[in-house]
């Protein structure tokens, strides 16, 4: 069960609208269930009828008091995208934060490909129009699969390698248009339902890379990052 907020938790986004594409489960869902607990409205977007029922539980587990809203969006297709921004739009008549969060399975095969993960070109592309010129801000969910690939990952770890530098190019120019920053967060394997579907073989190689690494809790994850504060003048 996700922790009851505290009563001291800083309600930093309050009456902001964050946008997070793939919200129905995993990762999203535990963005979206953050960004609500520090105040936001939250749009959970999920792709097609059969997953609304997944949406819908998110929703009911946010902890937070401002409105939030779940809409229907298929990034595979080119309307998807257009129709989540202009719900978004629609209900809170601005979009302070968006979160592109969708993408192919990390078990990606060459022979099975999938055009999900263009999303997020078009769901940024859709939601220009729509951001706050109140510091707005774009995050990018990337992976470290793009620097250290295993077997099976050659259309997930490339895709992704393609959102660090759709990041890159973005924040030297949308910032000056769309007074927004752009940022990509790119996170190691997380057990979430997905995940843990995945063969055996698969799930034993990710598990050789990890245990590789040195074992950090909570903040200390964080491990071998070089984060530049330089307002983008350079792009590293």
């Amino acid at each position: 069960m996700w922790p009851k907020a505290a009563s001291t938790t800083s309600k930093t986004l309050t009456g902001k609208a964050a946008l997070v594409g793939g919200s129905s489960f995993g990762i999203g869902a535990t963005m979206a269930r953050e960004l609500s607990r520090r105040g936001a409205h939250v749009i959970i977007n999920y792709p097609f009828p059969a997953k609304k029922g997944r949406a819908e539980e998110v929703l009911c587990s946010l902890l937070g008091v401002a409105r939030s809203i779940i809409v229907e969006a298929d990034f595979s297709t080119l309307t998807g995208p257009q129709l989540l921004a202009a719900a978004a739009a629609a209900e809170f008549r601005k979009i302070d934060i968006l979160v592109n969060n969708t993408g192919i399975g990390a078990f990606s095969p060459l022979d099975t490909p999938d055009d999900a993960d263009r999303g997020t070109l078009l769901l940024t592309r859709a939601c220009l129009k729509y951001l706050s010129q109140e510091g707005s801000r774009i995050i990018n969910i990337c992976s470290s699969t793009s620097r250290d690939p295993i077997s099976h990952t050659t259309i997930y770890a490339g895709s992704k390698g393609m959102i660090e530098r759709f990041t890159r190019c973005w924040a030297r120019k949308l910032p000056h248009k769309y007074w927004c920053t752009v940022n990509s967060i790119a996170s190691g394997p997380v057990a979430v339902g997905q995940m843990l579907s995945w063969p055996q073989e698969f799930l034993e190689s990710l598990r050789a890379n990890f245990d590789r690494a040195p074992f950090a809790p909570k903040s200390s994850w964080r491990n071998g990052v070089y984060l530049p504060v330089t307002d983008g003048s350079t792009i590293c």
